[in-house]
């Protein structure tokens, strides 16, 4: 059998496949692979579209972009330069993250059985079809059964930054080893961080790239962290959960939660366990037109759903960019600044 391309990576992780070439001047790619590709997905059932937030955003980019959906299925399709991706997603699981499904992590964990059976399924097809066409290359995510030192030894082996005589990159610059404390940090010394649940943990730092750091704890426990994420010295209080910013959030959530039910009793309750009697203000982005979200992240037009922030929270922000932001209080007061010269 002829192959009629030059050599292709497929490289599959969680529920991505991207297919990758050397080539990206070649006009080729668009019209033998990522046209047949979509032409292909039709003919086994799957209702293919332009995407439509990318009609309303950037038209431009439309025709480089696709929607898919075939039963519980949804699959995102793109090319660009020399890379054509298509991103699977399901709609069964419940919604956590604010933008869709789409934006979640780990989502192969969370499909249901079938779904994953009917993406492999997919990943089968797509790259047997590659390898009538061209020689192929397959990459997938590292296997399971690996140890979290062996995970990252096996990183370091592709890593083009790797110091051959060391076998593992190296830190060259102090802000890339300089811990939230101020101490610099040790490749292979006991470290202390704040874990996801805001609990304090210890492990074992490995230097990865540029400020983040492999936290290897036990066997299997494999954390990537920046810098600032990390203690040298053990903090004092280990009990203590540092998880004020996830605290608000949610208490902010549920504020306005109370006020969308207009439960105003557990509104007043909840506000002033946040703020107290002190009167909060909303933070207004001229930029986005839209009001800043809790805990300074994301936007919405929704003022129920914008976050509230003391006086002084709010003209700090609008004194670190004055010619975008403004502050607005509870009777209307507007707090501006005038952009330093």
């Amino acid at each position: 059998m002829t192959l009629t391309r030059p050599a292709i990576d497929v490289r599959i992780h969680d529920t991505q496949i991207g297919i990758w070439q050397d080539n990206a001047r070649d006009e080729t790619f668009r019209t033998e692979v990522f046209g047949p590709l979509i032409k292909a997905m039709k003919s086994r059932g799957w209702i293919v579209r332009a995407d439509p937030n990318i009609m309303k955003h950037h038209w431009c980019l439309s025709p480089s972009h696709r929607i898919a959906s075939r039963g519980n299925l949804r699959a995102g399709i793109r090319i660009s330069g020399r890379v054509v991706e298509i991103d699977y997603w399901a709609e069964t699981w419940p919604l956590d993250n604010c933008n869709g499904r789409r934006h979640d992590f780990h989502k192969l964990a969370r499909m249901e059985y079938l779904d994953r059976l009917r993406f492999r399924l997919e990943v089968a097809r797509i790259t047997s079809w590659l390898q009538s066409i061209a020689p192929v290359t397959i990459k997938e995510d590292e296997p399971a059964g690996l140890t979290a030192l062996e995970r990252i030894q096996r990183r370091y082996a592709e890593c083009w930054h790797t110091d051959k005589t060391l076998g593992r990159p190296v830190s060259q610059y102090s802000y890339n080893h300089t811990s939230r404390d101020g101490q610099k940090i040790e490749h292979g010394a006991t470290v202390w961080f704040v874990g996801r649940d805001g609990r304090i943990g210890r492990g074992t730092a490995y230097y990865n790239l540029n400020s983040m750091w492999w936290v290897v704890c036990g066997k299997d426990g494999l954390s990537n962290l920046s810098t600032c994420e990390i203690f040298c010295k053990q903090p004092s209080d280990l009990r203590t959960k540092r998880n004020e910013r996830q605290r608000r959030a949610r208490l902010e959530g549920e504020l306005a939660s109370a006020v969308r039910c207009m439960d105003f009793r557990r509104a007043e309750t909840l506000k002033n366990i946040l703020f107290g009697s002190a009167p909060t203000f909303l933070i207004w982005a001229k930029d986005h037109g839209a009001y800043y979200r809790a805990i300074y992240c994301g936007y919405t037009t929704d003022t129920i759903a914008a976050g509230r922030y003391t006086r002084a929270e709010a003209e700090a922000e609008v004194r670190r960019v004055p010619h975008e932001l403004e502050a607005i209080g509870p009777d209307g007061e507007r707090i501006k600044f005038a952009r330093a010269a």
